[in-house]
């Protein structure tokens, strides 16, 4: 029996080997800074933020609150709105191309729009909930509050692929939000804390943004107020994050991306 038993333990290390690590490592968790703030309108249900020649534009949800709206910066002034109908329930949106497109909830509705004037121009229609949307060049991808993004034609809004988002092996679930920086796609976990940040070619989550002290500052408490909305400029290299129902825009340091930090 001992050599046997010897002859077992020496093969051990091979077999490890063989077969790889049992349980995958957990992504790391990062606490950005908040390097200032911006006034935002609390009485906002924020599903989507993105920025486009300096300004804010914002999808706001809630039936018969449904909106999209362009504000400044700054100073949070509104320059302008566009009301939704009031059966429909206003998800994520973002700059695709060369217009806005706006998600609804559960209308399979997809709504486009000039950028400038938020003149109607079009509609896509699409299958299963629409949560959160992101472009990038030609990249689109939606969120449905799966743990699976939708990788689709800008073009057609056709599904072409999907991913899902994993950490440790297990399913990332309720993603929400979503915003392109550089090669990694941020995504809001709804009801949490933190935004993943995601491999999009994988659905490996690289990073966890934990935003627990712009959570504090909002000073809501309310399950509805959860952290939503993200938002990267890319020519100053800044993020910017708020929630639902919140009364500031945060702009925080994301250790590893280099923020510009020149007068506002």
């Amino acid at each position: 029996m001992l050599p046997l038993f010897s002859l077992c333990c020496a093969l051990l290390p091979w077999l490890v080997s063989q077969v790889g690590p049992v349980i995958a490592e957990t992504a790391p968790v990062l606490a950005p800074r908040i390097l200032g703030d911006f006034p935002h309108d609390q009485g906002l249900f924020t599903q989507g933020l993105f920025l486009y020649r300096g300004r804010l534009y914002e999808s706001t949800g809630l039936r018969g609150q449904s909106r999209l709206l362009i504000t400044e910066l700054a100073s949070g002034e509104k320059l302008a709105v566009r009301w939704l109908a009031p059966r429909l329930f206003a998800e994520g949106a973002d700059l695709c191309g060369d217009e806005v497109v706006q998600l609804t909830w559960t209308s399979g509705l997809a709504l486009r729009y000039d950028p400038v004037t938020l003149g109607k121009i079009g509609d896509f229609r699409y299958q299963g909930q629409g949560w959160g949307i992101a472009c990038h060049g030609q990249r689109m991808v939606t969120s449905d509050g799966s743990a699976r993004l939708t990788f689709r034609d800008p073009n057609t809004f056709e599904p072409l692929r999907t991913v899902t988002a994993v950490d440790q092996g297990q399913d990332v679930r309720h993603l929400n939000e979503l915003e392109w920086v550089d090669d990694v796609l941020l995504a809001n976990v709804w009801k949490s804390h933190r935004i993943a940040v995601i491999d999009p070619d994988t659905g490996v989550v690289r990073q966890w943004l934990d935003l627990t002290e712009a959570v504090q500052r909002s000073g809501q408490t309310g399950e509805e107020f959860v952290l939503n909305g993200i938002a990267w400029d890319a020519d100053q290299r800044r993020l910017y994050v708020t929630g639902k129902g919140w009364s500031h825009l945060y702009w925080i340091d994301w250790p590893g991306r280099q923020a510009r930090l020149g007068s506002d």
